[in-house]
């Protein structure tokens, strides 16, 4: 995999968004943050996003989010990667922290209509996981001063969430023949079995060399294949509809009973 230092696009672009929400919020900007896979080492430009997370010393005004909105769209329009996935979140949320999570601004589905009300997301505390672990400062305050130490429960009700909607999603899938691999899905229930076995914050390709050597031997093609194209090392990305709705059963299943466990004893 690239490292940052090598991916020169990349490195431009983040200079180029920190300077842009240095000049949207002024002195009011507590830090950036970068987490997920450019943070973890295995970043792909054709298949990765790059996640960021702002830090704002109160909640933003309508013109603050206005600067902000056209900030992103013209770094939308030159992101070196899939996507910019980003949340502008207030150091009062970091304090203060509960599950889920109130939030200023998400892109990409940021909506002007949503100003006027309170939103909350519960993948933040997942976020706010990995960024504590695992992530980068790109400017401003360190992140062990602001990010909290989220409760082991909050963050697994976060996994669960995610691990469900990935179900949903396969479950709606053929049942039968060959169907392209869902390489979110596949890779993030390999590291949430994971971080279940092991406590460990892993990136997706940790996860799937983890879940290599950890999960069933019947699985192994399908994670193969799943981890083949998020690399984008492989040429065909088909797997046995069969098998991949057993697999999402299999884990969703020890995921959400794991997450009921922690709620209940919570």
């Amino acid at each position: 995999m690239p490292t940052l230092n090598s991916l020169e696009p990349v490195t431009r672009f983040l200079t180029d968004f920190v300077q842009g929400f240095q000049t949207a919020l002024g002195d009011r900007l507590v830090g950036i943050y970068l987490h997920g896979s450019l943070a973890m080492g295995c970043f792909n430009p054709a298949t990765s996003d790059i996640d960021l997370l702002v830090v704002a010393r109160d909640k933003l005004t309508l013109a603050d989010k206005q600067r902000c909105r056209q900030v992103l769209h013209q770094l939308a329009a030159i992101c070196p990667a899939k996507a910019i996935e980003m949340s502008i979140v207030t150091l009062a949320s970091l304090q203060h922290f509960h599950h889920p999570s109130p939030y200023e601004l998400h892109f990409p589905t940021d909506r002007p209509d949503d100003d006027a009300i309170q939103l909350y997301d519960p993948d933040l505390a997942a976020h706010f996981t990995v960024t504590r672990s695992r992530g980068l400062c790109l400017v401003g305050e360190a992140i062990a001063a602001i990010f909290p130490d989220v409760p082991p429960s909050s963050y697994l009700a976060s996994l669960a969430g995610d691990a469900d909607w990935s179900y949903g999603h396969i479950m709606q899938g053929s049942d039968e023949g060959k169907c392209s691999v869902p390489v979110y899905g596949v890779l993030n229930y390999c590291r949430i079995l994971a971080y279940l076995e092991q406590g460990a914050v892993m990136s997706k390709s940790e996860g799937a060399q983890w879940g290599l050597t950890h999960l069933p031997a019947l699985y192994g093609s399908l994670i193969q294949t799943a981890l083949a194209k998020y690399t984008a090392l492989g040429t065909s990305y088909n797997v046995d509809a069969k098998l991949l709705k057993q697999f999402a059963t299999y884990a969703n299943t020890i995921i959400q009973a794991a997450n009921q466990d922690a709620s209940s004893a919570h």
